[in-house]
C-alpha cells in the first residue's frame, strides 16, 4: 500500500477508534452482566447462609430441612415478651386492685384497668392471631413422601403438621398470610426460602400437568336441553 492511501486511512482509524459511539454500547452491556452476576451470586450466598444456620437445629432422623423461615427466631422473641409481661400483669392484679381501691375517680379507675387489661389479655391473642400461620420450618422425608410443617403456637411452642402435596389446596384469592391449606390449616411460607425451589414447586403442585378444561355444563342441565 503507497504512502498516500495510509495517510488517507488514518484519520478513519483514528475517528472509529476514538469514537464513544463505538466503545459505549459493549461497554455498558458487559458492565450490566457484572451487575447482575454479582447480584444473583449475593442473593445465592445469603439463601445457603440461612440454610446453613437452620439445619444446626434438630431435624428427625430420616428427615430433610428444605424450608427454614428466617423470621422464626424474631416472632419467638416477640411471643416470650409478650406473654412474660402478661404472666407480670396477672400476678400484679390483687396488688393493682389494692391501689385502687383508694382512688375515688371512676374515669381514671375505668382507664387503668384498660390499659392493664390490654396489655395483659389483648396482646398475646393479637400476636398469635397474626403469627399463627407462619412457617417456622418444613422437613421432608424421602422415604414416605410427606412434608412435616411447623408453626408456633399461643404458648411459644412449635405445633408440627404432617401432610402430603395431595394434602395441599392452593385457594383462588389467598386470605390474609394464607399461602396454601394444608389438611384445613392455612399457613404462610415465602417461596425464597426455599434451598431447593422444587420442593415449592411439588407443594403448591406446580408440577402437576395445566388442567385447560373449560366450563362443561351439569349433566341434568343437558338432559333437560
Amino acid at each position: 500500500m503507497s504512502l498516500k492511501n495510509c495517510c488517507r486511512l488514518l484519520p478513519f482509524l483514528l475517528k472509529q477508534t476514538s469514537s464513544k459511539s463505538f466503545m459505549k454500547p459493549t461497554f455498558l452491556h458487559n458492565q450490566r452482566q457484572l451487575l447482575v452476576s454479582t447480584h444473583n451470586l449475593t442473593n445465592n450466598i445469603q439463601v445457603r447462609y440461612f440454610f446453613k444456620d437452620a439445619n444446626k437445629d434438630d431435624v428427625e432422623e430420616g428427615k430433610e430441612r428444605v424450608y427454614y423461615g428466617i423470621l422464626t427466631p424474631q416472632i419467638r422473641t416477640v411471643k416470650w415478651f409478650s406473654l412474660t409481661t402478661s404472666a407480670i400483669g396477672i400476678i400484679g392484679q390483687p396488688f393493682l386492685i389494692k391501689s385502687l381501691a383508694d382512688v375515688s375517680s371512676i374515669p381514671l379507675i375505668v382507664a387503668a384497668y384498660s390499659v392493664i387489661g390490654f396489655f395483659t389479655f389483648v396482646t398475646p391473642m393479637l400476636l398469635h392471631f397474626v403469627t399463627k400461620k407462619y412457617v417456622a420450618h418444613i422437613d421432608y422425608n424421602p422415604e414416605k413422601g410427606t412434608y412435616t410443617a411447623a408453626t408456633v403456637n399461643f404458648f411459644c411452642m412449635l405445633k408440627e403438621t404432617e401432610f402430603t402435596p395431595d394434602d395441599v389446596k392452593v385457594p383462588d384469592i389467598p386470605g390474609m398470610f394464607t399461602t396454601f391449606i394444608a389438611k384445613g390449616k392455612p399457613m404462610f411460607m415465602d417461596a425464597r426460602h426455599f434451598g431447593n425451589p422444587s420442593h415449592y414447586a411439588k407443594i403448591m403442585g406446580y408440577d402437576k400437568p395445566i388442567d385447560f378444561k373449560m366450563y362443561e355444563t351439569p349433566a341434568e342441565d343437558v338432559k333437560k336441553k
